[in-house]
């Protein structure tokens, strides 16, 4: 009977090795996810959160119009997420301005995999994308952890940054999940230990590569530090609405109001909504939005 048992458990397990090998043979024949209708894409050098890395990535973006000179406004998603979290917001905008919305590296239908999928990283990807398209500077819309990117850019490129909008964004450390560094560090590892271990560990053939919540998306969190956030905004001082839901249940009101309290010269609004209104309700964003971005359209 044992002996039996040991060959049944021997037999499970070889089973599940040859499915294992065969998901990841079928994974690797895979292509990445192709751009959505009317995106463009663009080859730029691999950079990391300080500098040049080895090899190339595609990035994927939406341009509403690329034949045009005027100073465009870029969007910025979170994480997870991809340039169709705007997707019920460009329409609104994009008849009064040129719009620019990526897919950041390691999301959407841009490469995926990366030496640093750290929001610093991101915002050197975006210094490299304005190069490649000739485009001087731009007014930054980061959206949650694109808050992150944006202020980031305004750090490293303060030349290219027109004026920034915190669309429920993240910023000072103290208010992001326990508020320390080293705790959030910890959390976020064993969440991209969990997945890296469920995705490779798993016969799943693709399934667990196309979800939001996946090992990209843990490691744009390990891979980034928030704790320089608080000074780049106390040294900010050009245009910033701060846009942001009274009920945002992941990026709480206080993170806000601390905000325009470092930016003094900040608009802030607070509506009567959720962290999910960009894509939930774009039409309360669009009004304070535009009047902020006309407002320094020509800066």
């Amino acid at each position: 009977m044992r002996r039996l048992r040991r060959r049944r458990l021997a037999g499970c397990l070889l089973g599940y090795l040859v499915l294992l090998a065969v998901s990841a043979a079928f994974r690797r024949s895979l292509s990445s996810s192709p751009p959505a209708p009317g995106m463009r894409v663009l080859t730029l050098p691999a950079v990391t959160a300080t500098g040049p890395a080895a090899g190339e990535i595609r990035l994927a973006f939406v341009d509403t119009d690329p034949n045009s000179s005027s100073m465009p406004v870029v969007l910025i998603h979170g994480s997870p997420g991809r340039s169709g979290v705007f997707r019920g917001l460009i329409p609104s905008v994009a008849d009064r301005f040129r719009i620019i919305a990526p897919d950041l590296p390691g999301f959407g239908a841009s490469t995926h995999a990366l030496s640093d999928y750290s929001f610093r990283a991101h915002a050197r990807y975006l210094i490299e994308l304005f190069d490649a398209l000739g485009i001087r500077k731009a007014q930054l819309v980061g959206f949650s952890m694109g808050g992150g990117v944006v202020l980031s850019m305004a750090d490293i490129a303060p030349g290219r940054v027109a004026s920034i909008v915190m669309l429920s964004a993240i910023g000072v450390q103290e208010q992001e999940l326990l508020g320390s560094y080293r705790a959030n560090h910890i959390l976020h590892g064993a969440q991209l230990a969990a997945l890296w271990a469920l995705r490779e560990g798993s016969p799943h053939f693709g399934l667990l590569d196309r979800v939001e919540l996946n090992v990209e998306y843990a490691r744009n969190f390990y891979d980034s530090d928030q704790r320089p956030l608080r000074s780049i905004l106390a040294k900010y001082h050009g245009p910033m609405l701060i846009l942001h839901g009274r009920r945002d249940p992941l990026v709480p009101v206080a993170a806000a109001l601390e905000h325009h309290r470092l930016v003094p010269q900040s608009d802030l609004r607070i509506l009567d909504d959720n962290h999910f209104m960009v894509f939930q309700r774009p039409e309360v964003i669009a009004p304070p939005l535009c009047d902020f971005l006309q407002r320094h359209s020509t800066d």
